[in-house]
């Protein structure tokens, strides 16, 4: 694979399991940074939270387990994912305060999928 991609695609999978971390374990402050919920509220949420980690990580994995698909299969599969990524989190960012959403998983997948599309 080529370096750029790679990279970037390394990146993403990181930054999946990193907001699946947060959303599992500290989602009244991640939820603070995207809603205008006050703290109680927040905490009321966090089975929301534990749905969108477990989202999060499920993503992760499946760009993880991609590299053992046939070497043929690896790269169109990954550019797909990236590009439902780069949709949710689209949608994801439109109904969020701030751009959390979009520096963090929309960039990354975009980069990731024009470093594919460019075969770089």
């Amino acid at each position: 694979m080529l370096p750029f991609y790679l990279l970037a695609l390394l990146t993403v999978i990181l930054g999946h399991f990193i907001f699946a971390y947060l959303q599992w374990f500290k989602w009244p402050g991640v939820c603070k940074r995207l809603t205008d919920l006050a703290n109680e509220e927040a905490i009321k949420t966090i089975s929301l939270g534990r749905s969108f980690a477990s989202y999060n990580g499920a993503i992760a994995i499946g760009l993880c387990l991609s590299f053992l698909l046939p070497e043929g299969s690896q790269r169109p599969s990954q550019a797909i994912v990236l590009a439902l990524i780069v949709g949710t989190a689209a949608v994801g960012a439109s109904g969020t305060k701030g751009n959390m959403i979009i520096k963090y998983r929309l960039m990354p997948a975009a980069a990731a999928l024009v470093f594919w599309l460019l075969n770089i």
